[in-house]
């Protein structure tokens, strides 16, 4: 069994940084001629390692935990990142991000935030770690400018399709002041099993998938 590792987009569009694929092959491949192939000639893709793996090996059914990432600005951020983060009309309130983040912990049923119309066999899932931090990001165009975006960590082992984007999505519009809307309500469409309000998946340009532990 191979086993790869890379980074750059998956095909649900979502950006990767360390992505994991195996596959079992009949040939014997060089992989450093395999890295340096890819790595040069794609534009999206770069392999960051190749080794073998048990003949077990299941790149998306041997995984424990799975983490992602959503970074997001309620400032203009310069054009080359505006693939890589989500720009969001209401201002950012930290405390009240880390709030509905805490009801994640555990445990749930998640099918309020789950796709419509998505067929997952389960909608539980259980969520190690959540939070949200700000960071100082340095623009590459201007050695005296600084912008201050805003990192989503969480971690769980496993996830339903577009659950983070519907999580964030209705974190921004409980941050839209013009909403009589709290984190007690986020905490309602966990407990509720459903959405208790009307809310859009955020945007995919700031979400990545960071990491996969084994």
């Amino acid at each position: 069994m191979k086993q790869l590792t890379f980074s750059g987009r998956t095909d649900s569009g979502v950006h990767a940084c360390s992505q994991v694929v195996s596959f079992s092959s009949k040939f014997v491949i060089n992989s450093k001629a395999l890295i340096n192939h890819v790595n040069k000639h794609s534009m999206y893709l770069k392999i960051n390692d190749f080794s073998c793996a048990d003949d077990d090996f299941n790149a998306r059914k041997s995984a424990s935990f799975r983490e992602y990432i959503y970074i997001f600005s309620d400032k203009p951020v310069p054009v080359y990142l505006s693939n890589y983060v989500t720009v969001i009309n209401q201002t950012v309130n930290i405390s009240i991000v880390q709030e509905c983040l805490n009801f994640l912990i555990g445990t749930h049923d998640f099918n309020g935030f789950r796709k419509t119309g998505s067929n997952e066999n389960s909608t539980i899932r259980k969520i190690v770690s959540a939070k949200v931090e700000k960071f100082c990001y340095k623009v590459l165009t201007d050695s005296n400018k600084s912008i201050i975006l805003n990192k989503v960590t969480i971690k769980g082992n496993a996830f339903l399709y577009r659950m983070i984007r519907n999580i964030m999505g209705s974190i921004f519009l409980i941050l839209d002041k013009n909403n009589n809307l709290t984190p007690i309500n986020f905490n309602q469409t966990i407990e509720q099993k459903k959405r208790v309000f009307d809310f859009k998946p955020a945007g995919p340009e700031g979400l990545f998938l960071n990491k996969i532990f084994y």
